[in-house]
């Protein structure tokens, strides 16, 4: 198009903007601050061309919202320019939450209250756009930069209309940056290939009804290493949602914590910890079954760590008090096994054992791995073993100095350093006995090993050596 036509088109609008404003003040109606100044409104004319022509010609055709948009903008209505690339955003970003599943959207957004009425497309435009994006961050189904900028321009949007009494005005290089925003980022922005993968698989999940076997189960995992941690965690997400829906078979549960077990060990901490929350949650709201669900999940990812502390402090505490129960029962050796390898289930790190049932938990441990003083399996049941050493290594040097202190317990009623229960006392002193840990604490360590060589172990605690290197770090009662 001749540069003198595209002058003379502009100069046109211009003019019809004009005397739109003057027919405003002759009709005597409000004409400050409706329109956009004659300067705002040369300055958008002139760089609208080159913004639309990088928008694609196929998405431009049937998009009446940029037809609305432009209209807005050229007679100088900048307010209602922005609002009718909101609006399409808002549809935009709907689609993008029907694609990733809408039940997992409702669970995250909507409170377990009222969860029960939203369930269609339909019941998304009872949630709120500041809702909406939160939750679509929260998802990761929006990146948070995205997240920012679409929050920017809510703002906007909500804070400048004509039904907002203000002293701001929209520039025009303003609105073209969020129209340019809008549209890149969200509206003609197509699922990355990692999505449209995130959706076969949880398309094969609901169509499916027989059991995956373990080759497709490990080409998925081949596929789920090479996504970002955020794609990861949205898939999770999504299995998650499905797992724990009323209507969803035992054939495709039964698939879906094949999955999620491959998906797991790709997830950021915070994706793990909000599914414990979750189940709390349903557990306060009194949502048995999805309650169970929710436990059953994160027991088959190894999760169950990622339970609110309050919950794992009462659980671990329970089922401590059933292992001593058992441990002092008949048949002890069978008993101890499930229910040390449930309270294991709950402890990957030191970090996992709460503060407040710390002693509970290492005494439990100590009493069933010292054992008794019988020569069958040196005391110890032989299946359970393997768990309380595991927790034994996994300590922080608190936690030992906690457990050495405890110790002192139990060697208070042995008799004899070559017994089976100060042999077994030995075992756990050499687990404890790392490199990683201060040498101080070493040291103390080192000076109970060397009297458990002079087969005189259970006399340590009264040595006034012993009692001098471990002043101030061993807190004795």
């Amino acid at each position: 198009m001749p540069e003198q036509e595209v002058i003379i088109r502009n100069d046109t609008l211009i003019e019809q903007g004009t005397q739109f404003e003057s027919m405003l003040k002759e009709w005597g109606l409000p004409s400050e601050n409706i329109i956009a100044n004659t300067d705002e409104r040369i300055r958008l004319i002139n760089n609208l061309p080159s913004l639309m022509a990088n928008i694609p010609a196929e998405q431009r055709q049937n998009a009446t919202y940029l037809s609305r948009f432009v209209a807005g903008a050229l007679i100088g209505l900048f307010d209602a320019s922005l609002n009718y690339i909101w609006n399409e955003v808002v549809i935009s970003l709907r689609k993008r939450i029907i694609y990733f599943g809408i039940d997992v959207f409702f669970d995250n957004a909507v409170s377990t209250k009222v969860r029960d009425q939203y369930l269609t497309e339909e019941d998304l435009s009872g949630i709120k756009d500041r809702v909406m994006l939160e939750t679509l961050k929260k998802l990761e189904w929006i990146s948070n930069v995205v997240y920012l900028k679409l929050c920017h321009i809510l703002d906007m949007r909500n804070q400048i209309g004509a039904s907002h009494p203000n002293s701001y005005d929209i520039n025009a290089l303003e609105l073209l940056g969020w129209l340019q925003t809008c549209v890149s980022e969200v509206i003609t922005d197509k699922p990355s290939d990692s999505a449209v993968l995130i959706r076969g698989i949880i398309q094969g999940i609901k169509t499916n009804r027989e059991p995956i076997d373990d080759n497709k189960i490990q080409s998925i995992g081949e596929a789920i290493a090479k996504l970002s941690s955020s794609m990861a965690g949205a898939l999770l997400r999504s299995l998650f949602g499905i797992f724990i829906a009323d209507d969803t078979s035992v054939e495709m549960r039964n698939n879906i914590l094949k999955i999620s077990k491959e998906v797991w060990e790709y997830c950021k901490e915070d994706i793990k910890v909000d599914f414990g929350e979750k189940k709390l949650l349903y557990r306060n709201s009194l949502q048995t079954t999805k309650e169970e669900l929710a436990y059953k999940f994160l027991e088959n990812c190894n999760g169950l760590s990622y339970l609110s502390i309050t919950e794992r402090s009462l659980t671990i505490s329970g089922l401590c008090d059933d292992l001593i129960q058992v441990h002092d029962s008949w048949d002890n050796y069978y008993h101890e096994v499930p229910l040390a390898r449930e309270i294991m289930k709950y402890i990957s790190s030191s970090v996992d054992i709460p503060k407040d049932r710390e002693i509970k938990l290492i005494n439990t441990f100590l009493a069933c791995r010292i054992g008794r003083e019988v020569s069958y399996c040196d005391g110890v049941s032989p299946g359970a073993i393997k768990y309380y050493d595991s927790l034994f290594k996994l300590l922080s040097e608190e936690q030992i100095k906690v457990t050495l202190v405890e110790l002192n317990k139990y060697l208070d009623s042995i008799s004899s350093g070559t017994s089976i229960r100060a042999r077994n006392i030995r075992q756990i002193i050499n687990i404890l006995n790392r490199e990683d840990i201060n040498e101080r604490l070493k040291e103390i360590i080192d000076y109970m090993i060397s009297f458990d060589n002079k087969n005189i172990i259970h006399k340590v605690y009264k040595d006034k050596k012993f009692k001098d290197i471990s002043k101030g770090i061993l807190m004795f009662s």
